[in-house]
């Protein structure tokens, strides 16, 4: 029995239990947001008390709103001012808010003008400061903001412009600074609002005819070039309409009309300088603490909510495991001698919760681990989804992914990356492999220059990939294609033995000999397969062309300033023209001391011509992966006659020192 087996069986009474007290739990718990009798809703806002849509349903007629049934849905309102929502626990009403406006004709006169005053003098509400600001529109416009009910404040903000796009180039990179749009921070203690203009004309009528402003919440409005030269409909605030300029107001119970806070557990909090205050839930309550009783625990209902989330969550974890392990062939492969299935449980332990990620590719993350035993193993995990991967042909199913990694169990040969298990309990399966601890090809030629790569070393990585490639080609019944040959996919040891990995892209060939939509890099993939979309065995011969001129150039297949240049088209292009592509051989790779081999040239040379015969667009005269074992072979006879010259020269410079 599992332990969440177990877990269920200890759990049962006492989610039956909850479960049968959960209707009371709820009922007597859940926090009311008004008096009983009272609507709470007025179309899709709720009406929290103290407000009230009567005066018997409010705290008094300052907080009493009316309902306007003539929209759809009904629509609050306080006064005239149009009301989007209210929060009790912070004291905050957000309400709609207008926008002034003035246009100039051809004679820089004006020929339209709106202006409004915003009154709360007398009430509850306050704009509220650090929420709301002033923001002005136009070229050559200073709006001007006068406020309080005793006039004493009064500030502005100045708009300029010579062009629209200086305007467009401020306001996309910096906000509104001025240029365009401007902007500043409302006062404290503001409850008359009074937008108005200055008396100077606008001198760029041509492309900012209008001038805007208005108090609205912070951060609600962003610049835009149509605000601007906008006319007719496109006009700003005929645009943003009546409905589109929020404002944040605060309100408070007045001090001198105590008893607001009629709830059990809660308290009262002063605000605007003890002349007024709000009422909030103790801790550990919450709810409504105008409404008698409406500060409630809901610790019970949250504790049974939470338990019960929990338990729901593990066990749709559990039924989703055993779905993909399903899925994913697990009941065929579980049974198969010598294959390691290990869950996703003993992959986090395994890998530390994913805590060291060593490598990252377009379709997955490698991750470091050690399993039980000590073995240290790199563990490769998708990053794409399902519906991702059917969109490439990537995804197999069922006896796909069987054959897929009994393949990658079942072979054994030196210069392949050896599986090392699986864990078919995610929706695409988990590869385990033997951890290579010295990098991969394209590192060492591209990133570690600084490492001296001998004629030898670099045959050796380039016969044993070959041998690799040539086993995955023949092996078996199975007729088969990597699909993803780089050097990004050559994986070295500690001795520099070359390790092709990334079968994430193999391909098992239908009838005629061909893969289609493989997961290829595209910068190394048969430009035959681009137009047919048909993957061949020597379309890994092709890619493989381009990992032999990154071993003898050491440059990359994109290579030069702004990558610009084709290691490929160069390497041909100078092979046509001057018979061989000596001017692209990595000089240290020929050099020994102030000589230089002709054995090493003429094996640099027939490898040159190999990838170039790679690299053919006819692919019926490319080699088989089988030749290009055979030939690099041959070429190794070169290099070893070229390490006996190198010895030789230096045996007869220690005599030459000798004898002196």
């Amino acid at each position: 029995m599992t332990q969440l087996q177990v877990l269920r069986l200890l759990l049962s009474p006492i989610l039956l239990l909850l479960s049968l007290q959960m209707p009371a739990l709820v009922s007597s718990e859940t926090p009311q947001p008004s008096p009983p009798g009272c609507p709470s809703m007025c179309g899709n806002v709720t009406i929290p008390y103290p407000f009230g849509l009567s005066e018997a349903c409010s705290w008094n007629e300052s907080f009493t709103l009316v309902c306007n049934h003539s929209f759809s849905p009904p629509r609050p309102y306080l006064g005239d001012i149009e009301v989007i929502d209210i929060a009790v626990e912070t004291g905050e009403m957000r309400v709609y808010t207008a926008v002034s406006r003035r246009c100039f004709n051809s004679s820089k006169v004006v020929s339209d003008s709106h202006s409004w005053t915003f009154d709360l003098t007398g009430s509850p509400y306050l704009v509220k400061p650090g929420r709301n600001e002033f923001t002005g529109i136009g070229c050559y416009n200073l709006a001007l903001l006068h406020g309080k009910e005793d006039n004493s404040y009064f500030s502005g903000c100045l708009t300029t412009c010579t062009s629209l796009d200086e305007a467009a180039s401020a306001g996309n990179s910096n906000g509104c600074t001025g240029l365009g749009c401007c902007q500043i921070p409302t006062p404290s203690d503001l409850d008359l609002i009074d937008v108005d203009w200055s008396k100077f004309g606008n001198r760029e009528w041509k492309y900012s005819p209008c001038n805007y402003a208005f108090v609205a919440e912070k951060g609600w409005y962003n610049f835009s070039l149509n605000d601007l030269n906008g006319t007719g409909q496109m006009a700003y605030d005929v645009r943003v309409g009546n409905r589109s300029a929020p404002l944040v107001l605060d309100w408070a119970i007045n001090v001198s009309q105590g008893g607001a806070c009629v709830s059990p557990n809660s308290t009262r909090v002063n605000v605007r300088d003890g002349q007024g205050y709000l009422c909030n839930c103790s801790k550990g309550y919450e709810g409504n603490p105008y409404v008698k009783d409406g500060c409630k625990t809901t610790t019970a209902a949250s504790l049974f909510l939470a338990l019960l989330l929990w338990f729901v969550h593990k066990d749709r974890k559990r039924r989703m495991r055993t779905a993909f392990f399903d899925k994913n062939g697990g009941k065929i492969l579980k049974g198969a001698a010598g294959i390691n299935i290990f869950t996703e449980k003993q992959l986090k332990k395994f890998t530390n919760h994913y805590d060291t990620l060593i490598g990252k590719g377009a379709f997955g993350l490698v991750f470091m681990g050690i399993t039980d035993d000590k073995q240290r193993v790199a563990v490769k995990c998708s990053i794409k989804e399902d519906k991702e991967l059917h969109g490439r042909d990537n995804l197999q199913q069922g006896e796909d992914i069987v054959n897929e990694i009994t393949f990658q169990f079942r072979n054994r040969h030196p210069n392949l990356v050896r599986l090392v298990g699986c864990c078919l309990e995610t929706n695409i399966p988990v590869l385990v492999f033997e951890y290579i601890s010295n990098g991969n090809l394209y590192n060492l030629l591209h990133f570690g220059t600084h490492k001296e790569l001998p004629l030898p070393t670099r045959l050796k990585i380039a016969t044993g990939s070959a041998e690799a490639l040539a086993y995955i080609h023949s092996h078996g019944d199975d007729d088969r294609v990597h699909g993803d040959v780089k050097s990004a996919n050559i994986l070295l040891d500690e001795n520099l033995m070359p390790k092709v990995s990334d079968f994430g892209s193999s391909k098992l060939l239908s009838v005629d000999r061909y893969a289609r939509a493989v997961a290829a890099d595209m910068i190394y993939v048969d430009p035959v397969y681009m137009k047919t979309e048909r993957f061949v065995k020597k379309s890994d011969v092709y890619s493989f062309g381009m990992v032999l001129l990154e071993l003898i150039t050491r440059k990359t297949v994109k290579y030069g300033q702004n990558r610009i240049h084709s290691l490929p088209m160069d390497f041909v292009r100078s092979c046509k023209e001057k018979g061989n592509g000596r001017e692209m051989y990595d000089i240290a790779i020929l050099s020994h001391g102030d000589t230089q081999c002709h054995h090493c040239i003429e094996c640099l040379d027939k490898i040159g011509a190999l990838a170039v015969r790679c690299l053919k667009e006819d692919v019926d005269e490319r080699p088989t992966m089988a030749d290009v074992v055979d030939e690099l072979r041959q070429a190794a006879q070169g290099a070893e006659k070229c390490k006996h010259h190198v010895n030789s020269v230096a045996y007869d410079r220690s005599c030459c020192l000798e004898v002196c």
